[in-house]
């Protein structure tokens, strides 16, 4: 039987949000994936699966009403199979539990297709936003970045869990994406509410890019904002955009292939496909 000294309760974890994130933090980003520690975690709870709701309870403590939570909750699956955003019930298995706990409750959403983000806290200025791309201007991500928002990741690496690296292959201009608009229905409660619009810096869906970011990894470690929970059985770290960005612009300014492990396969569509499936999307919009 497992020493529940050594396992996590709720005063420490309350402990280790307090390690990862700082007062100054006024926007948190959090990605995460909690089975890698589910079996450290002794939460006064009778059913296991109430330990998502119990961790989003004291990431609510942790915000309040001056911070801001930003979850996402991203919907690229059910996009290729329905056509439509349902913005009260779409979300993909692969954001996690904690995401699909949030979209129960009463939590602000996004109005994107494909990468949306549930919002708890402070929302006077998300609700103003007028999102149109996923990475680039007018992104969430630039949003981000402006903030200067914390992006932190709960039981995943960073490779796994930080969409915000994709943003340096739309600044930078990489020669393995382009642009394609997808825009869709809103559904709410199975009515028609609207339209939704995006505009995504996208990869090739018949040839894959194979990443590698351990680049990145290796800077973010040794970053000034860099923020990790003490206890070894629970991977919980954070920094800073302001960080990420200096990051992007060394590896990206320097040599953006240095993150793909594919570089023949992917350097041989460019020259021999990428034209031609650009053509055939025709950069129409999705419906």
């Amino acid at each position: 039987m497992a020493d529940t000294k050594l396992m996590i309760n709720e005063i420490k974890f309350k402990k280790i949000l307090s390690e990862v994130i700082t007062k100054e933090d006024k926007i948190i980003v959090l990605y995460s994936g909690i089975w890698s520690f589910i079996k450290k975690i002794n939460f006064n709870i009778n059913n296991p699966k109430k330990i998502p709701e119990v961790i989003l309870d004291l990431f609510e403590e942790k915000i309040g009403k001056d911070k801001t939570l930003f979850l996402p909750s991203f919907t690229g699956e059910s996009f290729y199979k329905k056509k439509y955003f349902s913005i009260d019930t779409d979300i993909d298995k692969l954001n996690g539990f904690i995401p699909i706990a949030a979209l129960k409750r009463s939590y602000f959403r996004t109005k994107q297709p494909i990468h949306s983000y549930l919002v708890f806290g402070n929302l006077k200025e998300v609700r103003k936003l007028k999102l149109k791309s996923s990475w680039g201007k007018k992104s969430l991500l630039e949003f981000f970045q402006k903030k200067n928002a914390r992006i932190c990741n709960l039981g995943l690496p960073w490779n796994k869990g930080c969409a915000y690296l994709h943003r340096y292959e739309e600044i930078y201009n990489v020669p393995w994406r382009y642009h394609k608009i997808f825009s869709k229905k809103i559904i709410k409660n199975k009515r028609i509410i609207g339209n939704c619009r995006e505009k995504k810096f996208c990869t090739s869906l018949s040839t894959p890019v194979n990443y590698d970011y351990k680049p990145f990894i290796k800077y973010i470690k040794k970053s000034k904002s860099f923020r990790k929970a003490n206890p070894k059985d629970l991977s919980m770290e954070s920094i800073k955009t302001s960080c990420l960005d200096k990051i992007g612009k060394r590896i990206f300014t320097k040599n953006p292939w240095v993150i793909v492990k594919n570089k023949k396969t992917i350097i041989n569509w460019i020259k021999n496909k990428k034209n031609s499936e650009i053509k055939r999307e025709n950069f129409k919009s999705i419906y």
